[in-house]
């Protein structure tokens, strides 16, 4: 009975791991059993929001988009168009402030006792001051944030949770390197698992490798059987 036990235990436990995700909890995938995967995007609403619309209007998809404040003040016309068309929007603070950066500058000024709380409280400001902008232009604040550069420290998590945000990095993303699109595109292609958070930048000026990646890992999800969820859905929130 006491082995039986212990063998039902771990399954029962796997779906418990994403339920209700709550504020402050950090993710860089979501359950490896079934078929569904998230592709993000970064840095938004930049110059060709637009063609990945169209893009992923062709294939039916809704996708995560993690916006900076500062673009959406700039594209407020942009960022309602992502939400009307059906996608989650993520909070990606304001301006793309490198935080790690930030809270060593504050460790040289206060030093090392006070810095996490400064660090903190600098960080909660700017996710409310991004959420209450996305919320003002869309009509519905978000649950979801990332982190420029993907910083994940505890002051960090204390910061989304104070501010009432989920922490979101990914699984695989590298849109920003110097490799040819059709490295990238073999990379990504590959980089496709269940559960998988897939990162790319929607928010450049020059986006036509961005673009590229985007299609190829449209058609190959859609040809391996993967289907395409917004994160909070495959990360279970209600």
């Amino acid at each position: 009975m006491k082995k039986l036990l212990f063998a039902i235990l771990p399954i029962l436990a796997i779906p418990l791991l994403w339920a209700n995700p709550k504020p402050g909890d950090f993710f860089t995938s979501g359950p490896k059993a079934g078929k569904e995967i998230a592709l993000t995007f970064d840095d938004g609403p930049g110059p060709h929001t637009d063609d990945f619309l169209a893009l992923l209007n062709r294939f039916h998809v809704k996708a995560t988009f993690f916006m900076s404040g500062d673009q959406v003040k700039i594209r407020r016309g942009v960022a309602k168009k992502v939400f009307d068309a059906g996608h989650e929007i993520g909070n990606h603070t304001w301006e793309h402030i490198n935080y790690l950066k930030r809270n060593k500058s504050l460790i040289k000024e206060v030093g090392p006792a006070k810095a996490p709380r400064k660090s903190i409280d600098a960080l909660v400001a700017d996710m409310e001051k991004t959420s209450k902008l996305i919320a003002d232009v869309t009509g519905r604040a978000p649950r979801l944030c990332r982190m420029p550069h993907g910083i994940d420290r505890s002051w960090v998590k204390e910061a989304a949770s104070d501010a009432g945000l989920i922490l979101v990095n990914w699984t695989f993303g590298e849109d920003w390197t110097s490799k040819s699109k059709e490295d990238l595109v073999k990379e990504y292609v590959k980089a496709l698992s269940p559960g998988a958070i897939i990162l790319i930048h929607d928010g450049w000026p020059k986006s036509d490798k961005s673009l590229t990646v985007t299609e190829a890992v449209l058609k190959a999800a859609q040809e391996k059987g993967y289907q395409i969820v917004p994160v909070g859905q495959l990360i279970g929130l209600p």
